[in-house]
């Protein structure tokens, strides 16, 4: 998952940085209201998916005293800074703008400049969101998932967040395109106030859905239905396993996961388990005293215990073999 969420952050921060550039050329030369506030949108945008692919490095880091669990939160905490960013320094700007253009209306010099810009931001755009798409389905894929369940579940919220930056700004492309090309139609200059202001309120709404997808983990998310089901299918099939109690999973990552198991263990079970390795009847002759049946049931007690531990090890190597995810696990036996 990581990979896609990588590539698709780098695709967005170089097609972002030329359209940013672009734009702000096609402001200069038509003055027009809802193009700066595309060129305010690809420079938050740019800035957002550095901080996103920041928090992707930062998370990376291996776990040492100061923090036993690893940094792999690090990507949503830099998730919601870059959702933050979105919110007051794109959306922000883009309302304050569009507010002023409506209550100050100015007509904008529309050229062939204009148009190659937007043509140039277009492709540019969608070949972003065309690289962040393919790599949700890839990811969903890999998940066992639809791409949709993928998106709403919000699995990534890096590529999660990749995506809907991505389509925004195509959409807000569509929004700048519709309000200058009716500004050039019937010359009032209140079409392009109103496309700034759409485009506002589109970052707004991006900037809330991904401040909800990352506060989900940052508060320790659950994992997913299938994970649990996959793990539990472990326990349930092992021959000591009565019975799983209770159970709980979150995420600390992406693909990583700690998750801790309350089992009933089959004392009956482990006890044969043990007593097939002894010679009964030998045993019955041996027993002749209660010093001798006393420190029998010691020493039965001590092998118990030990073949216990490797019952529990045997089936730590089983949850791990089938969620490699798992790399705490906290098993107890139900009193």
């Amino acid at each position: 998952m990581a990979g896609s969420s990588t590539s698709s952050v780098i695709a967005g921060i170089s097609a972002n940085s030329l359209v940013s550039i672009a734009k702000f050329i096609g402001f200069s030369v038509s003055g027009s209201g809802a193009m700066l506030s595309e060129a305010i949108h690809s420079v938050a945008d740019t800035v957002n998916q550095a901080l996103l692919l920041l928090g992707l490095k930062r998370s990376e880091r291996v776990a040492d005293e100061v923090h036993p669990e690893g940094y792999g939160r690090e990507r949503f905490f830099w998730g919601l800074v870059s959702a933050l960013g979105i919110f007051f320094l794109g959306a922000g700007v883009t309302l304050w703008h569009g507010i002023h253009a409506l209550m100050h209306p100015e007509t904008s010099n529309h050229t062939w400049v204009t148009w190659a810009v937007l043509t140039f931001a277009v492709v540019l755009e969608g070949g972003a969101l065309a690289v962040a798409t393919r790599g949700l389905f890839k990811d969903a894929k890999a998940a066992g998932v639809s791409a949709t369940q993928y998106f709403k579940e919000g699995r990534d919220p890096t590529l999660i967040a990749i995506l809907a930056e991505d389509a925004a700004a195509v959409l807000g492309l569509l929004f700048a395109i519709a309000g200058i090309a009716l500004e050039s139609v019937t010359g009032s200059p209140l079409w392009d106030a109103i496309a700034t202001l759409s485009i506002g309120v589109l970052l707004a709404g991006v900037a809330i859905f991904l401040v909800r997808v990352n506060r989900v983990f940052l508060l320790s998310r659950a994992i997913d239905p299938e994970i649990e089901q996959a793990i539990r299918g472990v326990f349930e099939k092992h021959p000591i396993v009565s019975d799983v109690v209770s159970m709980t999973g979150v995420v600390l990552t992406m693909g990583k996961y700690r998750v801790a198991a309350d089992l009933d263990f089959d004392g009956g079970a482990l006890a044969r388990a043990v007593l097939s390795e002894r010679d009964l009847t030998a045993l019955r002759a041996e027993l002749d005293s209660d010093e001798a049946l006393s420190a029998w049931l010691e020493g039965f007690a001590e092998d118990l215990l030990k073949a216990l531990g490797e019952e529990v090890d045997r089936l730590e190597d089983e949850v791990r073999t089938a969620v490699p995810g798992v790399t705490q696990l906290d098993l107890e036996a139900d009193a």
